[in-house]
């Protein structure tokens, strides 16, 4: 997995040769990257190393009214976290008739310190070594965490509220127990029938699962999704003719005088155990709500933060199951407990087109049809067609993301969001590694003025 951690200060000035300064302070396991390949860079091309001075966006023409310059950078790989140091400085110049109507230019410059931490872990990194001694060099320089906006959450949700929550472990341990296929097929059997006699529960899972079917009953039960009753039913008609919560209840109704409609007392019929599910498993089982838990978790467990998840919401009349801004990127979820045909495609091509996600995700507990994906492919091809010009296509499905089988659930958000991570992390990594190459002007200036002790023939 991999994500991206931003932190950043506003400071007055940037003290002489910063970054080399840090450097020389930090403890040895904190590796420098960007300086080592400039040394190595310069031994190979023989060139001094003043030759990959400025080599950073200060080779990029920059509009003349705002001047935003990364003037130094370093990367430090410390432990399994990268570390991306930009320091930057941004020019604005402003324009303004004084009282004699003449314009006068005004500049106004702020420095800025940025920390980009790629971290290929859940928890956040202990990095507070490493940003004590920044605050040394920038003297007492206080970081703050960039503000959670999802900007493209809001504009979709239109002003709805988010009611999406954490769920509780009591919901997590029941989705886990469902994310079972033969414990979710006996659990829906026993709510399609409203009960169903535990002689007849090995009839509703595959016949090689029947071996544990006494652990599947348990675990069931466990988790609060089933409870267990006893039925009366009639020596005579065989017919149920009574629930009762245990066999003891049956020895106080035959006081009372209950008696079968065959005239026996309860007692004394055919005495079944039953199962019947919980209202707590009627919440986790409509609507397939234990699949949005989990997904739901694996988002948060791959560091995205809860605010910027919306589950089971209406956009624009049209039902969501999921859909999360991450490092902003809408990505947008369809969840099945089912195979996804060609009827869910139609269905989830019009929320794409409606939504417009930058991530089509389509989760299922089966496979996605070979017509769907058919579907798919023949709209990607039409819609290239429609976009000509594009400077990107999309490739296979239409780019949409499939995650077939719950084998697959965990590591395929997990692909999602390091691979969205990764896209967001290139811009700041881009930036600092162009400080390891040289101008390609000063390299062959540096190259020209160098002495050899001897000329090609």
């Amino acid at each position: 997995m991999l994500r991206r951690i931003n932190r950043w200060a506003r400071v007055k000035s940037h003290p002489a040769d910063a970054v080399r300064t840090l450097t020389s302070k930090l403890p040895a396991t904190y590796q420098p990257i960007i300086r080592p390949l400039i040394e190595r860079q310069s031994d190979l091309f023989g060139v001094p190393q003043s030759a990959f001075t400025g080599g950073g966006t200060a080779s990029y023409a920059r509009s003349s009214f705002s001047e935003d310059d990364v003037i130094d950078a370093e990367i430090y790989a410390f432990g399994s976290v990268l570390i991306i140091l930009c320091i930057s400085e941004t020019l604005r110049l402003s324009h303004e008739r004084n009282d004699e109507g003449e314009i006068v230019t005004t500049e106004e410059k702020s420095c800025t310190v940025r920390l980009t931490y790629a971290v290929p872990f859940v928890e956040d990194p202990d990095v507070a070594e490493f940003e004590k001694i920044l605050a040394e060099i920038w003297n007492g320089i206080e970081f703050r965490d960039p503000p959670s906006r999802s900007r493209r959450l809001r504009e979709m949700a239109q002003g709805k509220q988010n009611t999406t929550r954490l769920p509780t472990e009591g919901e997590l341990d029941a989705a886990e127990a469902l994310s079972d296929k033969s414990v979710r097929r006996l659990a829906i059997a026993i709510k399609s029938s409203s009960g169903l006699l535990l002689g007849d529960a090995p009839k509703q899972i595959p016949p090689r699962e029947r071996g544990r079917i006494d652990a599947i009953v348990q675990l069931l039960i466990d988790k609060g999704l089933v409870d267990t009753e006893i039925v009366v039913i009639c020596r005579d008609s065989s017919a149920q003719v009574n629930r009762v919560a245990t066999a003891d209840v049956l020895n106080g109704l035959d006081k009372q005088g209950v008696r079968c409609a065959c005239g026996r007392p309860l007692s004394e019929e055919k005495h079944e155990k039953a199962l019947s599910v919980t209202d707590f498993a009627r919440s986790m089982l409509d609507g397939s709500a234990w699949l949005s838990i989990l997904v739901l978790q694996y988002l948060l467990n791959f560091g995205v933060p809860i605010q910027s998840v919306r589950m089971e919401q209406e956009y624009s009349g049209e039902e969501v199951d999921c859909v999360a801004e991450i490092y902003g990127r809408l990505v947008l979820f369809e969840l099945k407990d089912k195979e996804f045909n060609l009827g869910n495609a139609y269905s989830f091509g019009a929320k794409v087109g409606i939504f417009g996600p930058d991530v089509p995700v389509i989760v299922t507990t089966e496979k996605v049809g070979a017509d769907a994906r058919d579907h798919f492919a023949r709209s990607a091809v039409a819609d290239r067609r429609s976009r000509r010009y594009a400077t990107e296509d999309p490739v296979g499905d239409g780019g949409i993301k499939f995650i077939e089988g719950l084998d697959s659930l965990k590591v395929g958000i997990e692909g999602i969001v390091t691979e969205i991570a990764g896209a967001a992390l290139a811009p700041q990594l881009r930036a600092a590694l162009s400080f390891s190459s040289a101008h390609p002007a000063a390299l062959l200036a540096a190259w020209a003025g160098v002495e050899r002790s001897s000329t090609p023939e």
